[in-house]
C-alpha cells in the first residue's frame, strides 16, 4: 500500500485556493472530507440548518464517490453548529437518514460562528474505502 500517492478533489468552493485546501483528499484506503458547509460547492445557501444539513451530505457524499468511496465507509463525523441547543435535533434526524446502519463514530459541537453568518453547521467527515484495502 503505497500511502505517499494522494487524490485530491476540489468542489470549486470560493475559500479552496485562497486559502490552499482540497475539499477531499485520499491517500490508500484513508479518506478525509475537509469542513463542508451548505453552499461549499457554489450552490446557494439554504435556509434553516435542516436544510443546510442535507444539501452538507449531499456534497459530502458526491465528493466521497469520485474517490471511490461511500457513506457506508464513513467512519467518524464532526459537526460544529451555532446553536447546538436549538439545531441539535434537526441535525441528528438528517444525519439518521444517511447513518442509521452505518453508525459512525460522531461529535457534535457548538462554535461561535462560522465563515458566512447565513451558515448554520458544517461537517467533516473520515472515511476508509473497502475496495481498497481488500485489493491490497
Amino acid at each position: 500500500m503505497d500511502l505517499s500517492e494522494r487524490t485530491k478533489v476540489g468542489s470549486g468552493g470560493p475559500y479552496e485556493d485562497p486559502i490552499g485546501y482540497s475539499r477531499v483528499l485520499a491517500t490508500g484506503p484513508f479518506v478525509y472530507v475537509a469542513g463542508t458547509t451548505a453552499g461549499s460547492d457554489g450552490s446557494p445557501i439554504p435556509a434553516g440548518v435542516e436544510a443546510q444539513t442535507a444539501q452538507t451530505m449531499e456534497i459530502i457524499k458526491s465528493k466521497l464517490l469520485k474517490v471511490g468511496c461511500t457513506m457506508d465507509e464513513v467512519v467518524r463525523v464532526r459537526m460544529y453548529v451555532v446553536d447546538i441547543k436549538q439545531d441539535w435535533e434537526a441535525v441528528s434526524e438528517v444525519m439518521n437518514r444517511y447513518f442509521k446502519d452505518v453508525k459512525p463514530v460522531m461529535t457534535m459541537v457548538e462554535v461561535k460562528g462560522l465563515i458566512d453568518d447565513d451558515m448554520r453547521i458544517e461537517i467533516e467527515v473520515d472515511a476508509v474505502r473497502k475496495a481498497f484495502s481488500a485489493a491490497s
